[in-house]
């Protein structure tokens, strides 16, 4: 289900400009012989592409796994822009130049890299025995392909739509209860304005949040919908849709958030530069961003270090609250063309039932798909952190809606569709036709 190659392709030659970064990739070695898990005048180097963890985060696993494995080194990339990680990734696995390990999350990313990767549960069978008994069996069904492939090993999970706040911010700016509802929200955003400040620092120049809140909203007039229109069951010109096309003009059009939010990344403008730098104390996100209600190397050094934050979910603006939506958002797989795959699956099994798991979990990127694993919180954490953490946990652990569709291109065209709308530069109706002529033509084999 590679849709997307031939586009691809033609950035190679802007992506060929980082060729030191595929240095020692899956595909380099042509011995045919497994590398094994290296000795300590010889030791194995993996590479590893990803966009997760952060390099806060990643600092303390990999030290960790030195310890456990000292002759594995592991060389990685890393890049906090979706849209650049997939398009350096499907680029190089096309020219077999590709990482020994790489990430991808469930969705449409799932089908679209699982011929690149090697059989996980083939190697999980030889590498991690009794890894069913612990893995959650729904978050292996969430990045097995159609052929059912186990693509990759489910690590974390994690969904929206929520809002991670500055209640320090809040309570200095006369506002001393969170919202409970959509008009409320809209009632502090513009006090917060009139203030000086930004109401809400939304990153919609990311079309990987704007189909995420789309998604979200869809299921608020219609649960399930969504879904099924993706698998051409029903159509994007339906009156679902149109309702939840409609409800995001109103957002727009209610100013909740900042001007120019088409022209924002969420990383770094929306978070570093706004909600870290304390000009909003707003930003809608993920349930992975309840890690910074916690003191970590996250927030150190910025303007919020000491200030109290929170997360709450985004307060519903349609018909039901459905709540919020789930899925994996982060898996390993292996490179099929990968030379070093027994050093590769102990890389695997470190972030997925060792202590790679326990380390990130605690970081609250993500719930765990470890079921023997639990949060170990530090002992300074806040009541309102303990509060959000609570809230998260229990909301991700209820959740039986899909964060994300199975199609990229369709994931790609909401995005557009709905920067679009924001601009005025299209209405709904013209929105929601180009969404469908996308989703009429996607290839379902």
């Amino acid at each position: 289900m590679i849709r997307n190659v031939k586009k691809l392709v033609a950035a190679a030659g802007a992506i060929a400009m980082s060729v030191g970064l595929f240095a020692g990739c899956g595909g380099s070695d042509n011995s045919g012989k497994d590398a094994g898990v290296g000795t300590k005048d010889n030791p194995v180097t993996l590479t590893f592409w990803t966009w997760q963890p952060t390099d806060a985060q990643w600092k303390g696993m990999y030290s960790a796994f030195e310890k456990k494995y000292p002759n594995i080194k592991i060389k990685w990339w890393r890049t906090s822009e979706m849209t650049d990680y997939q398009k350096k990734l499907q680029t190089s696995m096309a020219g077999d130049e590709g990482p020994d390990v790489f990430g991808i999350q469930t969705g449409s990313m799932v089908d679209e890299y699982s011929r690149f990767a090697d059989d996980m549960g083939k190697l999980a069978a030889k590498d991690m025995p009794g890894w069913k008994d612990k893995v959650s069996n729904a978050a292996s069904k969430q990045v097995t392909d159609k052929n059912d492939k186990l693509v990759g090993m489910p690590t974390i999970t994690s969904g929206s739509e929520y809002i991670l706040y500055n209640k320090t911010l809040l309570n200095e700016n006369g506002i001393n209860e969170l919202p409970k509802d959509y008009n409320e929200l809209v009632k502090d955003t513009q006090e917060l304005k009139a203030k000086g400040l930004i109401p809400m620092a939304l990153g919609a120049k990311d079309g990987w949040h704007l189909d995420d809140l789309f998604v979200w909203i869809s299921n608020q007039y219609g649960e399930g919908d969504v879904y099924k229109a993706a698998e051409g069951k029903a159509k994007f010109t339906d009156e679902t849709f149109v309702k939840t096309m409609k409800a995001w003009k109103k957002m727009v059009d209610d100013g909740i958030f900042q001007e120019g939010a088409v022209g924002t990344s969420t990383y770094p403008d929306a978070r570093d530069n706004y909600f870290y730098a304390r000009k909003t104390a707003f930003l809608p996100t993920g349930s992975w961003h309840v890690s910074a209600v916690l003191p970590n190397d996250e927030t150190k050094g910025t303007k919020v270090e000491k200030d109290d934050l929170g997360m709450m979910e985004f307060p519903k603006v349609g018909d039901k609250d459905s709540g919020p939506t789930t899925g994996v958002d982060f898996a390993l797989c292996v490179n099929k063309e990968s030379k070093k795959k027994e050093a590769a699956m102990k890389f695997v099994q470190f972030m997925t039932t060792g202590e790679g798991q326990q380390q990130w979990v605690n970081t609250l990127q993500g719930a765990p798909v470890d079921k023997d694993v639990k949060v170990s919180l530090p002992s300074n954490t806040s009541e309102t952190a303990k509060t959000s953490i609570d809230l998260v946990t229990k909301g991700q652990s209820a959740s039986k809606l899909d964060r994300k569709l199975g199609y990229q291109e369709l994931n790609d065209e909401i995005g557009v569709q709905m920067q679009n709308v924001y601009t005025g530069k299209t209405d709904v109706n013209g929105a929601l036709k180009a969404i469908e002529q996308v989703n009429s033509g996607l290839d379902r084999k």
